[in-house]
């Protein structure tokens, strides 16, 4: 996929803290959402 943006998923806390940041270099994969859940579930 040559020229496709890379996928990415960030979660800021509201101090503007990034608590998590997943860069995939392939726009095909999908975004680890366990760690996107938990992470969330920490920020509350």
């Amino acid at each position: 996929m040559k020229g496709v943006s890379k996928r990415s998923a960030f979660i800021i806390d509201k101090e503007g803290m990034v608590r998590y940041a997943g860069v995939l270099e392939n726009a095909s994969e999908i975004p680890d959402f366990t760690a996107i859940q938990k992470t969330l579930s920490q920020c509350n």
